[in-house]
């Protein structure tokens, strides 16, 4: 019976081993196994007892332990890889909260939020925490990690001026695709005012100006991109910084000149005219805002010009 007990645990531990390097793995561990149990059973004076021989097996270790010691593999993310997957986790990680920010505040003004997209945060979370795993865990396996941990000094940001921060880069990401998905129809937010007996929907205007919008909103998330991902390019970041606000500038000031911004229908007699003059206000701020942000750019592209 002790002998037996010894041959299932080599089963179970040969069964777990590389097939090309079993036998000679398992000939290595059992002699080194018996070697230890014949010292015993000389100290003893007689043969161990099976309780003694399962004790004796279980202190030479669990045969998934000891198997493992002699795979390739030995964690799922690898040390040369975990501080870029942990990079790329708290990254994403950023990017879905400030998505789903954005939507919890909208629910919360406007009602319902239908998402055909996107699932719950909890759901959301799960299925990003697994694709980069298994994106990280599938490089270290069939790629080279060594590249990964490549860096040239030259890509470091500067050291002068004032730079958006990656949490604030991802947050404007984040945003940035909220934005896109919701105009090109891939989320849809309830109605404003809809408790009120009013339907507020947007004029033709905006209809006339969307892949524009497209265009802009595009050129935004690309510019965070490149700024999250090339740190050490200030100026380029700066330059799309402008182009894109001046772009969005222009797209805005086209729209304010039409007519009619929004249809408001409904009971309320004023509400058409209060509707109007709020979105008016509001594209005429931003129009502000992106001027504004053309020159502190600009401004910023002067300074970091200038010598130390």
């Amino acid at each position: 019976m002790t002998r037996d007990l010894i041959d299932r645990y080599f089963a179970a531990l040969a069964r777990e081993l590389p097939q090309e390097e079993r036998h000679d793995i398992v000939a290595e561990l059992r002699d080194e196994l018996m070697s230890g149990i014949e010292a015993r059973e000389q100290g003893l004076g007689r043969p161990l007892a099976e309780p003694e021989l399962a004790a004796a097996l279980g202190e030479f270790g669990n045969p998934l332990v000891v198997a493992g010691r002699y795979r390739k593999t030995q964690h799922l993310i690898g040390p040369q890889v975990y501080p870029f997957w942990w990079a790329a986790m708290k990254a994403t990680l950023v990017v879905i909260a400030a998505v789903y920010v954005v939507l919890i505040v909208l629910r919360l003004i406007g009602g319902g939020v239908s998402l055909d997209g996107l699932g719950s945060p909890v759901s959301t979370l799960v299925l990003a925490f697994g694709a980069v795993t298994l994106g990280f865990a599938l490089f270290e396996r069939v790629g080279d990690p060594a590249k990964m941990a490549r860096w040239s000094p030259d890509r470091l940001p500067p050291a002068r001026g004032k730079h958006a921060s990656r949490f604030e880069l991802l947050t404007e990401l984040g945003m940035g695709v909220v934005f896109l998905l919701w105009w090109t129809g891939a989320i849809r937010f309830g109605n404003v005012v809809g408790d009120l007996g009013m339907q507020v929907a947007p004029a033709p205007v905006w209809q006339r100006f969307f892949w524009w919008i497209v265009a802009y909103s595009v050129v935004e998330i690309a510019s965070n991109v490149v700024a999250l991902l090339r740190p050490d390019r200030g100026p380029l970041v700066r330059w799309m910084v402008i182009w894109r606000s001046l772009f969005g500038a222009a797209i805005l000031l086209a729209v304010i000149q039409a007519p009619l911004l929004l249809i408001v229908t409904g009971p309320a007699g004023k509400a058409q005219a209060i509707f109007e003059l709020w979105m008016r206000v509001g594209i005429a701020a931003t129009i502000a805002v992106f001027v504004a942000r053309v020159a502190t750019e600009a401004w910023r592209l002067r300074q970091d010009a200038q010598p130390a």
